[in-house]
């Protein structure tokens, strides 16, 4: 048994030995008139340069895990939450031609996205050294959207139409697509305790376009292991997943509609249609008339990173 454990404590402490770790979050929180409190944390172990894999050798290459989690609750209830893993190994990273696989995982409940996973091959172009770079992948994607308490049902209350009740989705179908995902990427240090990272995303498949701009300005402390992190990313989608699946309630008569829901809604109650029927079903999400979620989201983030 001790002759064992000796053996898997030998070999954890050279395969992860190889690794550097880093540690990085944050935590806001608002109380009063407001109970907001959001949470980020992320975690990610990279070996560089020369290491093994398995009893092989690789030279000049980047093995990166990484898993970053954001979680926030508005008066007690879940608000925000979404997680992001990603695996890339990078082939001869340093040089001016570098190929790649990547793995991503994540979900976003705050955008409608249960889980999105996809899997592919690319290849890096240095084009200033460490500075500026391109890469540029073929990516297999699945996607699925959140159905779980998704389906508003009205009813025409006689004067006026109105929500009565929700439901489930009963058949949310996961979605494959083939992506292309380019990826310009500048690393710019700026004096000796000073650092910015800026790279964007551009990922279309058809008129499906996905973007995300990740902006990160480092401040290196006196401490060598411990840094203050400001992060900004812009996240884009021009086909966002559905927000709510709206159909009229069974077994009653109504004279209202969703085009036309009655004189005594206010304007800013009317359902939003963004597809019609028609356009849900073409989609693969049936008969509903459905609301997206916004195009556009942004996050501002101040936090620490700890390395070790």
């Amino acid at each position: 048994m001790l002759m064992r454990l000796s053996s898997f404590l030998f070999l954890f402490s050279c395969v992860f030995s190889q690794f550097n770790y880093q540690l990085s979050g944050g935590y806001y929180d608002q109380a009063g008139n407001t109970d907001y409190k959001y949470y980020n944390g992320g975690f990610s172990m990279t070996a560089y340069g020369d290491f093994s894999l398995g009893g092989i050798k690789v030279k000049d290459s980047e093995l990166l895990l990484s898993v970053e989690k954001n979680f926030s609750t508005y008066s007690g209830e879940d608000y925000e939450d979404d997680q992001n893993i990603l695996f890339l190994f990078d082939l001869w990273a340093n040089g001016k031609f570098s190929p790649f696989i990547i793995a991503e995982k994540s979900y976003d409940t705050y955008r409608g996205i249960k889980d999105r996973s996809n899997f592919g091959l690319g290849a890096k172009y240095r084009l200033i050294g460490d500075v500026l770079s391109v890469s540029a992948a073929f990516l297999t994607e699945n996607e699925e959207v959140i159905g779980k308490n998704r389906v508003y049902e009205y009813v025409d209350y006689g004067d006026s139409l109105g929500l009565y009740t929700l439901s489930n989705h009963p058949n949310i179908k996961p979605s494959t697509y083939s992506r292309i995902s380019i990826r310009p990427k500048l690393k710019l240090p700026l004096g000796e305790n000073f650092y910015f990272q800026s790279e964007y995303f551009y990922k279309p498949a058809g008129d499906d376009v996905l973007t995300d701009w990740k902006n990160k300005f480092v401040i290196k402390t006196a401490e060598e292991w411990l840094n203050i992190e400001i992060k900004y990313n812009l996240k884009s989608d021009s086909q966002p997943a559905p927000k709510y699946f709206m159909k009229y309630y069974e077994g009653f008569d109504r004279t209202a509609t969703f085009e036309n829901p009655g004189s005594k809604v206010k304007p800013e109650n009317r359902p939003v249609i963004d597809r019609t029927p028609a356009q849900s079903e073409a989609d693969g999400f049936g008969k509903y008339y459905v609301t997206n979620y916004k195009k556009l989201d942004t996050t501002l983030n101040f936090g620490i990173s700890i390395s070790f």
